[in-house]
C-alpha cells in the first residue's frame, strides 16, 4: 500500500511517522523565491544570469504555493530537486565559479543576501526529503504555521532589504576579456558616442569664461593612438609636464598586465561592486599605505568599463595618495601641477561582511549618513590616468557620483568637462 497523503491525522496507524514541517519548507521555498526574484534586476547586466533567477524564482514560489494549497507525493520529489539544485548552484559559486555562465565565472564571496536565500531553499529540500522518507503529510494546526511564517517572512525582508541597498549588485566575479589590447585606438572608448579631436584641437582657450571663470587651455582630448599634446598648459612648469607625460606613457604600457580582470583578481584586487556606474573598481588595500607614489607597477585601483554581457574592459589606474594626505598637499599638487585634479569620495557607503574586502552600498543622505553600511574610514585623495581615449583628458575624473569632490568648485575643476562646452 502507497504512502498515505492524506490531511488526516487522526487516521494513521500508531507505527506511522507523521512529518507536519512540509508546510514550513513550503513557506520557506516562497521566501527563497522572492529573493531570487529580487535579484533579477540587479543582475540584468548579465541576461544570461538574470533568465536562470527568473526560472529559479519562479519554480520556488510556484512550489511552496502547490504544497500550501494542494499536497501530493509528486511535489515532494519536485521540491528536492528544485531547492536542492538552487542551493547546489549557489555552493559552487562560492567553492568555484561557473565558467559557463556569464557573471558565475569566478568563485563569489557569500554575503548576507544570498546566504539567507540558500539557507531557506535548504530547509525547504530537507522538509521535502524528509516528508518523502517518512511517507506522510500532516497539516500543522494554524497556530504552528503562524510563528514560522513570521520569521520567514523577516529572514526574507531583510535579504532582499540588503541586496537592495547595493549600488552595484554584482559579486567579486571578474570576468575575463580574451588577448585583447585595450590601449590602442579601435579599443571601448570610456565615453559614449563621443568623437575625439585631434591632437592639435584645443576644447577651451585661455580667453574662454564658463560662470565666470577662466577656463584655460586644458583640458583637452586624450587619445593615445596619437601625439601627446600636454604642452603649454598655463601655470605647469617643464619638470611638471614631463613627469606627467613619462605617468601617461607608462600607465598605458604596464598597466595592460591587468587588462584580463581575472589577473587583477588573482593578484589581489578585489572589485567595490559599482558596476551601475558603468564602471567598475578593482582595489587593492594592501598598497594604500606602501612607500609607492603613482606607480603604474602597483596601481592602488584599476578602473573596468563595463559592457554588454558584461564585458570589462580596462580603461584608466586609479592612483591613491596615503591615508590622511590632504588634497592640497605639496606632495600631490606639485607633481604635475594644474593637468591633475586630485579628488576624494566622501559620499560612498560601503558594507563588509569580515571574509572580503569591502564593497559599495549605496551613498549618503543629504545629511551626509549612510542609511545602510558605513562611510569610506580613509577618503585617499585619488586621480585617475586613463588608457583609452578620452575627451576630458588623461587626467579626467568619471561624471558624476564618480566625480568625487575636490578643493575647487566644479566650475574650477580640470578633470571634468561633462558640463563644459568644448568647440571643435
Amino acid at each position: 500500500m502507497g504512502a498515505d497523503y492524506s490531511w488526516d491525522v487522526d487516521v494513521t496507524p500508531e507505527s506511522t511517522k507523521v512529518y507536519p514541517a512540509l508546510m514550513y519548507g513550503a513557506i520557506a521555498s516562497i521566501g527563497a523565491g522572492l529573493i531570487h526574484g529580487g535579484a533579477i534586476g540587479i543582475h540584468a547586466e548579465h541576461p544570461q544570469l538574470a533568465r536562470l533567477f527568473i526560472a529559479v524564482a519562479v519554480a520556488q514560489v510556484a512550489w511552496g504555493v502547490m504544497v500550501l494549497l494542494r499536497p501530493q507525493g509528486w511535489l515532494l520529489l519536485a521540491g528536492l530537486a528544485i531547492n536542492a539544485v538552487a542551493v547546489a548552484g549557489w555552493l559552487v559559486t562560492r567553492l568555484s565559479g561557473v565558467s559557463w555562465i556569464d557573471g558565475l565565472e569566478i568563485r563569489e564571496s557569500a554575503q548576507i543576501t544570498d546566504s539567507l536565500c540558500a539557507a531557506l531553499g535548504a530547509i525547504a529540500a530537507s522538509t521535502a526529503m524528509a516528508a518523502l522518507i517518512f511517507g506522510k503529510i500532516d497539516k500543522p494546526s494554524p497556530s504552528r504555521l503562524a510563528s514560522p511564517s513570521v520569521l520567514f517572512a523577516i529572514v526574507t525582508v531583510v535579504a532582499m532589504w540588503n541586496g537592495a541597498t547595493h549600488l552595484h549588485a554584482t559579486s567579486d566575479t571578474t570576468h575575463a576579456t580574451s588577448d585583447t589590447t585595450h590601449a590602442t585606438s579601435d579599443t571601448t572608448h570610456a565615453t559614449s558616442d563621443t568623437t575625439h579631436a585631434t591632437s592639435d584641437t584645443t576644447h577651451a582657450s585661455s580667453d574662454t569664461t564658463h560662470a565666470g571663470v577662466v577656463l584655460e587651455n586644458w583640458p583637452r582630448a586624450f587619445d593615445p593612438s596619437l601625439p601627446l599634446d600636454i604642452s603649454n598648459v598655463e601655470g605647469v612648469s617643464p619638470e611638471q609636464e614631463l613627469r606627467a607625460a613619462n605617468l601617461i606613457k607608462e600607465t598605458g604600457v604596464k598597466l595592460l598586465h591587468w587588462a584580463d580582470p581575472k589577473t587583477a583578481y588573482a593578484e589581489g584586487w578585489r572589485s567595490i561592486r559599482d558596476t551601475v556606474t558603468g564602471f567598475e573598481h578593482y582595489q587593492n588595500y594592501s598598497l594604500y599605505d606602501d612607500d609607492k607614489f603613482l606607480d603604474p607597477t602597483a596601481p592602488e585601483s584599476l578602473v573596468y568599463k563595463v559592457g554588454l554581457g558584461g564585458q570589462r574592459t580596462l580603461v584608466s589606474a586609479m592612483f591613491m595618495a596615503k591615508t590622511k594626505v590632504p588634497m592640497d598637499s605639496p606632495i600631490l599638487t606639485d607633481y604635475a601641477g594644474s593637468l591633475m585634479q586630485w579628488h576624494i569620495h566622501d559620499n560612498l557607503c560601503f558594507f563588509s561582511n569580515g571574509k572580503g574586502a569591502p564593497f559599495v552600498v549605496g551613498v549618503t543622505n543629504a545629511q551626509g549618513v549612510c542609511a545602510f553600511g558605513t562611510r569610506a574610514p580613509g577618503d585617499n585623495a585619488m586621480v585617475h590616468v586613463w588608457i583609452v581615449p578620452h575627451e576630458c583628458g588623461p587626467f579626467a575624473a568619471l561624471e558624476g557620483v564618480g566625480a568625487g569632490s575636490a578643493i575647487v568648485s566644479e566650475a574650477d575643476r580640470r578633470d571634468k568637462c561633462g558640463d563644459h562646452t568644448h568647440p571643435a
